[in-house]
Formats: structure tokens, C-alpha cells, sequence
């Protein structure tokens, strides 16, 4: 919710154009200019996107996918998703005359409080050409920063370690299958005449084979991880095993002892 690593970079001043495509639903258009500005800068296919969708992305039963939502509000640890930008707006200026600061807004849950100067309007924020334009210049200002696209992509929700090992785990998820997601936004989106979002249905390659390397790095990790577990796991079951048997040869010795018979019978 790019709460962490609140960079100066210049580039996020950036020219915005004004409005978002107005041939696409709401539900395509994160999807769209995520896709529009993963090649403009060069960030590897389908990451932004997935990050969209795991900061404001909800399940749509007629595209049978979770899809980023332009006029999503979260604040205090609630997020609520309104049918139109005029709604989210109202509901922005409600929380902020409460004295609600940290309010994260849009396809990209940009926050107001860390990102003050982002946007010059409420309504330039909601617009996904401004907010999506918005993270993908700052999450290249991470990459720069830290040279790994999924270092970055941890850090664009936090620097602190475990809540940026927990997103990473979470947006690699939605990476891995954003093939199959965008396919089904596109799929829905074409009988309707409609802008595909992004590039189009099934797996598109990274933009270099460093990324693809990271990817594998950060799976191989996971593996590790697991492979770990279950041996922890089995040698707990097997210490639990052998406390169990203990107190059964204890507990017959025992009855033995008195003159009873061990089994208990």
C-alpha cells in the first residue's frame, strides 16, 4: 500500500494524461493501464498488474477472476469497494473529516498520507491513468533503488522484513497466474467490442532473463522452505511418537510393580 521507501524521484512529476480509456469498464481499467505502463517503463510483464490486484482486486463472477478496482478506499484497516468514482471520493472527504490521514485510494491504493503531493485532486487520484501511472514510476524508482524487480515489488508495500516477506509471498501468487487471469478479463472483454486489457490471453515471457531468474531464485527459496518444514514436521511427529511410547513402557512398569497386568486388562 506503498507505505514504505518514500523516495524523491523525479519522475513521478511525470505528464498524466487526463482520463482513462472511456470504452473500458470499470473492472478493465487498472488492467489496462497497468499493462500500458509495464511497457513504457520497462517493468516485467504482468507485475504491476498483480500488484493492482492484490491491493484492490476483487472477485468479479462474470469474468470468474479477482480484477483490481479503480474506486477502491481502504483506511484503518478496511477496505471498501464503491460502484462509482463520485461515491469513493465522498467517502475520502468523510474519513478525512473524521481526522483520518492513512487512506489508501484507487486501483493502486495509493496513500494520501505518504504520498501527499501525488495528485493534485481526489478526482485526479481515482482516475487509474494518474494512479496506476503514479505506482509504476515509483516502483521503478524502487527497482532502481534495490536493482530486483521482487525486491522492489516487496518494498512498494513495505521495507519493514516481515510484512514485505508476506506481500512478496502473496504477489508471487498472483503473478505466477496472472496468465490465467488477464485471459479471462480479455476473453470477457472481446464480444463486447471492448480494449483488451494488457497484452492479451496466455503466458508472455519477462522482460529479461535477470527477472526470470529472480522468479525461479524466489521459488527454489520457497521450496527450500517447505522441504524444511515437512522435516520438521515429520521428526515433531516422530519425538511425539517415541514420548508416547515411553509413558506406555513407564505406565506398565508401573502396573507390573503392583502386581496388575501391564496392558491394563
Amino acid at each position: 500500500m506503498l507505505k514504505g521507501l518514500v523516495l524523491a524521484l523525479s519522475a513521478l512529476s511525470a505528464p498524466l494524461a487526463a482520463r482513462a480509456a472511456p470504452s473500458l469498464p470499470p473492472e478493465a481499467q487498472c488492467a489496462e493501464e497497468a499493462g500500458k505502463n509495464e511497457r513504457l517503463y520497462d517493468i516485467p510483464a504482468r507485475l504491476l498488474n498483480s500488484i493492482s490486484v492484490v491491493e484492490s482486486g476483487r472477485y468479479d463472477r462474470d469474468y470468474k477472476a479477482t480484477l483490481a478496482w479503480p474506486w477502491t478506499v481502504t483506511s484503518q484497516g478496511e477496505g471498501k469497494y464503491f460502484p462509482s468514482k463520485a461515491e469513493a471520493i465522498a467517502e475520502v472527504r468523510r474519513l478525512q473529516v473524521k481526522g483520518v490521514k492513512s487512506i489508501d485510494v484507487g486501483c493502486m491504493q495509493i496513500n494520501l498520507m505518504y504520498h501527499p503531493s501525488a495528485f493534485a485532486s481526489l478526482d485526479e487520484a481515482f482516475e487509474p491513468v494518474a494512479n496506476v501511472g503514479y505506482a509504476a514510476r515509483f516502483l521503478k524508482g524502487l527497482f532502481g533503488a534495490t536493482d530486483n524487480w521482487v525486491t522492489a515489488a516487496s518494498y512498494y508495500h513495505s521495507q519493514t522484513p516481515h510484512l514485505a516477506a508476506a506481500y512478496r509471498e502473496r504477489l508471487m501468487k498472483v503473478w505466477d497466474g496472472a496468465g490465467t487471469q488477464m485471459a479471462s478479463l480479455t476473453r470477457r472483454a472481446a464480444p463486447q467490442a471492448m480494449v483488451k486489457p494488457g497484452k492479451g490471453p496466455g503466458p508472455v515471457p519477462s522482460t529479461s532473463a535477470r527477472v526470470e531468474e529472480q522468479r525461479r531464485a524466489w521459488r527454489q527459496q520457497q521450496t527450500g522452505i517447505q522441504d524444511e518444514a515437512r522435516v520438521i514436521a515429520a521428526a515433531y511427529r516422530q519425538a511425539r511418537i517415541g514420548e508416547y511410547q515411553m509413558r506406555r513402557a513407564r505406565m506398565a512398569e508401573a502396573r507390573k510393580a503392583r502386581g496388575l497386568s501391564p496392558d491394563g486388562y
